[in-house]
């Protein structure tokens, strides 16, 4: 298992997350976030210039979903030239769902669809028997 982390312009978001999700990596953390990189760092009113982005954090159990994810972000956001971003893989040792306490690639795994369809039954105190 492994961790992508993404950092790239924030108007790349949504193409980024379409194609994560059609290509079922729907697991995603997106946070803002300000820095800057290797472009030198120039000050305005005694204050650094950080630019602001966002974050994407994707946990995957193999080396097929990390591709898929590797490119999906990168297919959306390469052409942006210098401050497009940064990603990186970093490995992951133990992961758990904490709904229902499955581990590592289970814990990854998309749950099962519903077996009975979910109803929007509700119970009122005049329809709810008081024996």
């Amino acid at each position: 298992m492994m961790q992508i982390t993404a950092v790239f312009n924030r108007h790349c978001l949504n193409d980024v997350l379409r194609e994560l999700f059609d290509n079922l990596i729907e697991g995603v953390t997106v946070m803002d976030v300000i820095g800057k990189g290797s472009l030198g760092i120039a000050e305005k009113n005694n204050a650094p210039d950080l630019f602001p982005k966002v974050m994407l954090l994707i946990v995957v159990s193999d080396n097929n979903n990390k591709k898929t994810a590797m490119e999906a972000i990168r297919a959306h956001t390469q052409d942006l030239g210098h401050g497009a971003g940064k990603m990186w893989v970093t490995p992951v040792l133990e992961v758990e769902r904490i709904r229902t306490g499955e581990k590592d690639e289970s814990a990854l795994a998309q749950p099962a669809p519903r077996t009975t369809p979910k109803t929007n039954t509700h119970f009122t105190a005049v329809d709810t028997p008081s024996s």
